[in-house]
This record gives structure tokens, C-alpha cells and sequence, in this order.
């Protein structure tokens, strides 16, 4: 029985109640409740079949004596003792569902359209031209429509027309013309439909937390503006970008909402880090079911000659005439001057530029406080150049870098706070790096380590434990564990009790185990139920089973189910599966669908079918549909084909794609070849890489070519290399070969290793050594870290052990971790595992030598 989708209140809490006294009698048949309720002259009120199911749903509002007879009947039905309390708590709910406000209609987010500015929504203001005082010009230059621009407006025909809810991510470099361009579609969206959608920008107090507090509130006809989308999708806490990104996948899909446009635009970098595999799975699972439109750094020669005619507004013919290589929209908004205001800035000026590119590629927030500035800038100067500053010389310097380039924005601009606006946490001047800038610089720097005064003034300066523990993981993922300790203890002192079960974790791998659990102590002492799990932990690898076990409980005790889970594991582990069913019992009950899966393992593995069968049922009512997968695995497995085949049929109408996929293979193997591809064709629906690939290899089985190379291709897209090389191998076949290397180079750029290696391989087999290093080079210069380890690698094998530190310094310095196991054996000599060797105990100095200790404070 599906429950109707109620707002949070008490007619929602009245039909949770009932509706999970339905579940716990087993789902009992309605007419036989009827027929219980006609024969019982003893019950209040006499509610038919069809009134019985509307009040188990929650359809409808029923009178206070239907509603407890029906709750006290499943409560009877369920063989609980207690159906006077059942019937009291009922009463009270029903009284307060009756007794509440009605609920309003939710207020429209955002404003309309036509109310909007597109400079408050950051589109880049134009530079001036020269000679424009003669002409009265408007703020932004007359658009010029590009080829994105036609994908774009195909997009939002197909809204309109479907009603359908889209998002349509736009991918480009800086100062590209994406948000332009998408402030363009909005006018054409309000072209098509006057007055009917609001825009919706949630940027105060922070994007994200704007996002978060009131995505729920998003309604029909909104447009929701996610500029620069990694500051929603990916923050400084990635918890945070998940749940954004889970609640624009609920927008996305909730038909009562729609249609809603969802509009982001992302950097190159930032759509290859949100994407593959490893990415983020909310976020990669958001944008991979929506449309991508790159957009192209330079207008082609042609659109660039279309600029120079009457009638193009004089910025436009401006651009055309001095931009380099049709890099048109960035000079528009001062790109090469601002380039060349960094490149011939003074030195103090330069090192200010150097420091806000160095903390934002780490992670700081966009407004940059002068006491970062001012503390961190003498570490990005030599002596000479510190030596000869003059007095002022900060003032002079940012001053500098806040002269406007041809009327745009300056290389670092102060933010100016409006009337009553905050000043900021710190109640100080802010500042912010132009963006062009930190996307060069990003480019730029990425090899390098900043120096020891800028993770000093991070420390001195932020209070903020969360940026603290980001900056502090940065540091850490590069290798500098001293840098990362003293901003892990910043960040616990600043009330951050998550860190210090990293600190703890520090400890014992640098072989202080009684400073490990003294820290473990101290968080869990703060009330981090994590820090409990780790020291049981602790305790239970030390053969302390009670000991662990004591401390489980305390965990337990303060509402962590984890420990529930994990004390009924130990309890199953010991043969005592009487206290494991009662724990992981328990542990549903106060919300666990994972013990209620591990408790549908062992009805099953007793031989209580029944028992599994409605526990997994119930964990998939939960949300959980890994149960009745987990389940249909097992009756596969015994040889129950039926039973399988009905489990997995249950657990796909509740989503599990998964379980599409496994059915699909059942009816392969059971010789169905047209209803395995009916499935595996929903499963690829519903964003499944593998069934793509498996509907493509039985295309080409089939003989359909054709089909099979675009299900090939799009398999390919969303990340699967395999298909890529089964497409190479379908088209050799049949003595039409494509460009090998240019399919695989797309992978690459999408982020996937194992596309590279198999170029790596194609040129060794070709006797091209050269080849292969010069590859992992171009690989490690498109963005992709992991190439720079597999270069380390290489290196080492052939011998060249000062090549091979290069490199896997160089890796590390980009946050590769992985690559400390290559500085790690070439120090220690030999095989270094993470966790032994001073390399791994230890980790670098600043310049990238191995440190000898690590100091922890007192």
C-alpha cells in the first residue's frame, strides 16, 4: 500500500503511527480487517474497506473512533500488549491533526524574471571602450548567439514542451560568456512564457546553506541559479554538497514541483573532480542526469569576422579587433589586462595575487581577510625584495591590485559591504580574486607547495573549525602532516570534535598509542559517539573483546545505532545469535535498515523464510532495498529461481536499478533475450553505465551496429573505458577502424586512469618508451594527478630514482596521497606500506623532504 505524501504535522505523525502497525501485523488482507472490525461489537467506530485503507495511507482525515479501531485491529493483529496505549496515543494525534492550522501554500521562491538584474546574478561587466563616451551604451554589450546557444534553447523548448524538469550545466573556462549565456536563456524562457517564472539565487548567508534551508520550498516555474555550482555541490564540507546535491535530484524528479529549470555553470576542473567515478556520488549522480553544453573558450574565425559590421555594439568590435586567437569574451571582461597586471606587478603586489590564488585553490571561501593577506605575503618574497619594502607597503600593494582593468574588476578588489549588511566574521576588509585570475593561477601553481606562511596565517587567523579541518586535509593529502596537525588542534580548540579522531589516528600511525586513545578519550569525553567507535576499536584489535564491547555501549547508549550494529555483529560472531537478533532488533527500531537487512540474513540462513521475507520488506519501506536485494542474491544462490526473480522484482519497483540488472540477467540465462533487454534498457533509464554496456555488446550480437556504437559511445560518456575498447574492437572487426587514441583521450580528459594506462601499454607495445613518459606528462598537464604516479612508478622501475622523487613530489604536491608510497620506497629502500616507514609515520617538510618527528603540542 503506498502512503500519501503528507507535510511534516500531525496528520503525518497520526498516519506514520498506524501505517507502522500495519507493517509490524504483516500487511494483514483489508477485507479481513473488515471483517474483524464487523464482528467486534467491542471497538468504537466500524470503518469499511475502503475507509480502513485511507486511514492506514494517511488519504484521509477519519473520525477519531475509525481511526483507533483501526490502529487498536493491527496492534491486535501484531500481538502487542499494549492496544490501551495504542489507542491513547491515537486519540491525541487525531485531536492535534483535527486542532492544527491548516497548511498554507508554500511561498514562491526567488523574484520574477523581468524584476531580476543580470550584475547581482554575476554576469561579468563589459570593459570600456575606447571612445564609448560618445555613445550612450547599456551595461552589458549586445549578446552575439553562439553554437552553445542553440543546444541551450533546445533544452528549454523541450521543458516547455514536456513540463518536464531539466537541469543544464554549462562548462567553460573563466570568463567564457557561461553565465551570460544562461542569463540570455532566461530572457528567452520569460519570451516564451510572460510572467510566469521567478528566478531563484540562493547565495546569503553562504551559497550553500542558502541552498540547503530552502530547496524544499522550490516550486513550479522557478528557475534556480547556481553559478560557479561547485560552491553548492562541492563545499568545504562535503556532507553539505551532498545534501544539496540530493535535494535538487528530489527537485528534479518531484513531478508536483515542476517544471523547474535548474541552471549551473562549472569550471573544466570542477565538472572532471564532480563527475567520474570517484567523484561524489550525489553530485556525479545529479549532473550525469542532466544536460551538459560546453562552451567554447574562443569564437571560431568566422563568428569573430561577423563582429567587425555596423551595428555591433563598439566593446564587441573592440574585442574582435585586439583579442588574441578569438578569445573574445575574455577580453571583454579584462582578461589579458589583467593577466598582464599580474604578470608585471610589483613584488609585495604579486605575492598579495599569489597568496589569495594559493588559499583559494585550497579551499578558502571566495572574501579573503586582510590578516590572511597581510601574514601570509613576506613567505611569497625573497629577501631582497622583503628587505627593500617601504613603510605602507601593504596599502600600496592592494592599491594596486584594485585598479580596474578597462573598467572591469581588478586583479584584487575590497568587498564593499552594503548598510547593514555584516562585515564578516572577523569584522575586517575582505577581498576578492578576480576569477580569471584564480583559474590561471590555478593552472599555474598546482605544483607548488605554498609556503610555511600562509598555513601559519590559516592557523593564526581562522576561528572557523570547519575551514580549519578542510585546510588541514589539504595539507595532510600532500603530505605535510606537521602543517595539518597544528590546523587539526586549531580547529578542535575551536570547538571541532570530528578532528581529533583524525589527531587520534595521527598519533597512533607516528607510534604514539597512548597519545592516540589519551585523544580518542578526550572526543568521546566532547561527546563524539565516532571517537567511542575508534577506541572500541582500538580496544577489540588489542583482544580486549569485553573492553571493546563496554565501549560500544556507551556508544549505544548515546543514540548511535552504528554501535548497536557493530555489538550485534560481535554478538553473531561469538554464536550468540539470540542477543544478535535482540541488538540488531534494536538497533531497527531506532532507525537502522541496515540491521534490519543483517536480520533478513539470519531468518534467512535459519530457514525462516517468512520472517526474511518481511524483515526485508520492512527495510525496504525504510529505504532500503539493498535488503530484498541482498535477499533475492541468496534464494538465486539456493536454486529458488522463483522466489529470486519475485525478491528482485520488488526491490527494482522501489528503485534498486541494481536489481533491475540481476533480474535482466536472469531472464538472459534463462534463454528470455527480449525481456532481459526490456529490463536492462529500464535500468539503463534510470542511469545504469553497466546495463548501457551490456545492451550495446547485445546489439552487436544481434547485428545492429549501429545501435551498438551509440550505446557504446554513451556508456563511454558516462565513464565506463571498457565500452570504449569494445567499441574500438566492433569497428576493426568489420574493417572500419576509428581513431584509437583519440576515443581513449577522451576518457582521459574525463578523468579515468585506466583509459590512460591502455594508451600507456599501446605505446610500449609500440617500443615507444619516450612516448609512454611524454603521455603521462600531457596526461598530468589536462589535470589528471594520478598520471604523475604512474610516471613515479615508471621511473623507479627503469632505475631513475631522482626522476622518480620528481614526480611523485610533484604528485603529491597536487594532493596525490597515493604517490607518498613512491617517495616512501625510494627512502626506505624497499616496499613501503601506508603506515610503516618514517615517510608514512612522518610525512614532509615544506620543501618535500621526510621529516623526522612530528610535534603534537603538550
Amino acid at each position: 500500500m503506498k502512503r500519501v505524501d503528507l507535510p511534516a504535522g500531525p496528520a503525518h505523525d497520526l498516519r506514520e503511527m498506524v501505517y507502522r502497525l500495519y507493517m509490524e501485523a504483516g500487511r494483514p488482507r483489508l477485507d479481513g480487517l473488515a471483517a474483524t472490525i464487523a464482528n467486534d461489537d467491542t471497538l468504537p467506530g466500524s470503518p469499511k474497506k475502503d475507509l480502513i485503507s485511507a486511514i492506514i495511507s494517511g488519504a484521509t482525515l477519519a473520525s477519531s473512533e475509525d481511526a483507533v479501531t483501526v490502529a487498536v485491529v493491527l496492534a491486535r493483529t501484531a500481538e502487542r500488549s499494549d492496544t490501551a496505549v495504542v489507542a491513547e496515543q491515537v486519540r491525541r494525534l487525531w485531536i492535534a491533526a483535527q486542532t492544527a492550522p491548516p497548511v498554507l501554500p508554500p511561498v514562491r521562491m526567488g523574484r520574477p524574471v523581468g524584476e531580476c538584474d543580470p550584475l547581482v546574478l554575476e554576469v561579468h561587466p563589459a570593459i570600456h571602450a575606447s571612445g564609448e563616451h560618445d555613445e550612450r551604451l547599456d551595461r552589458l554589450p549586445r549578446y552575439v548567439p553562439r553554437a552553445h546557444d542553440v543546444r541551450l534553447r533546445t533544452e528549454v523548448d523541450g521543458l516547455l514542451a514536456g513540463g518536464v524538469s531539466r537541469l543544464v550545466t554549462l562548462v567553460g573556462g573563466s570568463s567564457t560568456g557561461k553565465t551570460r549565456a544562461c542569463w540570455e536563456l532566461v530572457q528567452y524562457l520569460e519570451q516564451q512564457q510572460p510572467g510566469r517564472w521567478r528566478l531563484w539565487h540562493p547565495y546569503d548567508p553562504t551559497r550553500p546553506e542558502a541552498a540547503l534551508a530552502d530547496l524544499e520550498r522550490v516550486g513550479p516555474y522557478t528557475v534556480v541559479w547556481l553559478n560557479e555550482a561547485q560552491f553548492y555541490l562541492a563545499p568545504p564540507d562535503p556532507a553539505l554538497g551532498e545534501r544539496i546535491a540530493a535535494g535538487l535530484r528530489t527537485l528534479l524528479h518531484d513531478r508536483q514541483r515542476g517544471p523547474v529549470l535548474l541552471l549551473a555553470t562549472l569550471w573544466p576542473q570542477y565538472w572532471n573532480v564532480l563527475t567520474p567515478r570517484s567523484g561524489p556520488a550525489q553530485a556525479r549522480d545529479l549532473l550525469a542526469a542532466g544536460g551538459m553544453v560546453s562552451v567554447a573558450d574562443t569564437f571560431t574565425p568566422a563568428e569573430v569576422a561577423g563582429l567587425h559590421g555596423t551595428g555591433v555594439d563598439p566593446r564587441v568590435r573592440q574585442a574582435a579587433t585586439h583579442a588574441e586567437g578569438g578569445r573574445i569574451t575574455q577580453y571583454l571582461a579584462g582578461a589579458p589586462e589583467l593577466e598582464d597586471r599580474y604578470r608585471t606587478a610589483p613584488p609585495a603586489a604579486r605575492g598579495l595575487i599569489q597568496v589569495a590564488i594559493d588559499a583559494r585553490r585550497l579551499g578558502y571561501p571566495p572574501a579573503l581577510p586582510h590578516a590572511l593577506l597581510e601574514q601570509a605575503t613576506h613567505g611569497y618574497l625573497d629577501d631582497h625584495d622583503w628587505d627593500h619594502l617601504g613603510e605602507g607597503w601593504l596599502e600600496q600593494a592592494l592599491s594596486y591590485t584594485a585598479q580596474p582593468c578597462k573598467g572591469a574588476r581588478g586583479p584584487l578588489t575590497r568587498i564593499r559591504t552594503r548598510p547593514g549588511q555584516p562585515a564578516g566574521e572577523t569584522g575586517q576588509p575582505s577581498y576578492r580574486l578576480a576569477d580569471y585570475l584564480e583559474q590561471t593561477g590555478l593552472r599555474e601553481r598546482v605544483d607548488i607547495y605554498p609556503p610555511d606562511s600562509l598555513w601559519e596565517a590559516f592557523t593564526a587567523s581562522i576561528t572557523d573549525s570547519e575551514l580549519l579541518a578542510v585546510l588541514g586535509w589539504q595539507a595532510q593529502r600532500r603530505g605535510r602532516y606537521q602543517h595539518a596537525v597544528r590546523l587539526y588542534t586549531r580547529a578542535a580548540n575551536c570547538g571541532n570534535i570530528t578532528v581529533l579522531r583524525t589527531l587520534a589516528e595521527m598519533r597512533e600511525e607516528a607510534g604514539d598509542t597512548a597519545g592516540a586513545e589519551a585523544t580518542a578519550v578526550l572526543a568521546a569525553d566532547r561527546g563524539s559517539t565516532v571517537a567511542l567507535h575508534a577506541l572500541a576499536r582500538m580496544r577489540k584489535e588489542a583482544g580486549d573483546t569485553a573492553g571493546a564491547e563496554a565501549l560500544y555501549r556507551q556508544a549505544a547508549d548515546r543514540g548511535s545505532t552504528v554501535a548497536l550494529h557493530a555489538l550485534a555483529k560481535m554478538r553473531e560472531e561469538a554464536g550468540d545469535t539470540a542477543g544478535a537478533e535482540a541488538l540488531y532488533r534494536q538497533a531497527a527500531d531506532c532507525g537502522s535498515t541496515v540491521a534490519l537487512q543483517d536480520l533478513a540474513g539470519m531468518r534467512e540462513e535459519a530457514g525462516d523464510t517468512a520472517g526474511a521475507d518481511a524483515t526485508a520488506v520492512q527495510a525496504a519501506d525504510r529505504g532500503n532495498t539493498s535488503a530484498l536485494h541482498a535477499l533475492a542474491g541468496m534464494r538465486e544462490k539456493g536454486g529458488d529461481t522463483a522466489g529470486a526473480e519475485a525478491l528482485y522484482r520488488q526491490a527494482a519497483d522501489r528503485g534498486d536499478t541494481g536489481a533491475l540488472q540481476d533480474l535482466a540477467k536472469m531472464r538472459e540465462e534463462a534463454g528470455d533475450t527480449a525481456g532481459a533487454e526490456a529490463l536492462y534498457r529500464q535500468a539503463a533509464d534510470r542511469g545504469s553505465t553497466f546495463a548501457l554496456h551490456t545492451l550495446a555488446k547485445m546489439r552487436e550480437e544481434g547485428g545492429d551496429t549501429a545501435e551498438a556504437e551509440a550505446l557504446y559511445r554513451q556508456a563511454a560518456r558516462r565513464g565506463m573505458v571498457f565500452a570504449l575498447s569494445d567499441l574500438i574492437k566492433m569497428r576493426e572487426k568489420a574493417g572500419d577502424p576509428v581513431d584509437a587514441e583519440a576515443l581513449y583521450w577522451q576518457a582521459v580528459d574525463r578523468g579515468s586512469m585506466f583509459a590512460l594506462r591502455i594508451l600507456a601499454d599501446m605505446r610500449k607495445e609500440a617500443g615507444d618508451t619516450a612516448g609512454v613518459e611524454a603521455l603521462y606528462r600531457q596526461a598530468a598537464d589536462r589535470g589528471n594527478t594520478s598520471a604523475l604516479h604512474d610516471l613515479a612508478r615508471m621511473r623507479k622501475e627503469a632505475g631513475d630514482l631522482t626522476g622518480a622523487k620528481a614526480a611523485a613530489l610533484q604528485a603529491v604536491n597536487r594532493g596525490e596521497l597515493f604517490a607518498m608510497h613512491i617517495l616512501a620506497e625510494i627512502h626506505e629502500g624497499v616496499e613501503a606500506f601506508a603506515g610503516t616507514g618514517q615517510v608514512w609515520m612522518f610525512g614532509l617538510t615544506g620543501p618535500g623532504e621526510v621529516a623526522a618527528g612530528l610535534d603534537f603540542g603538550s
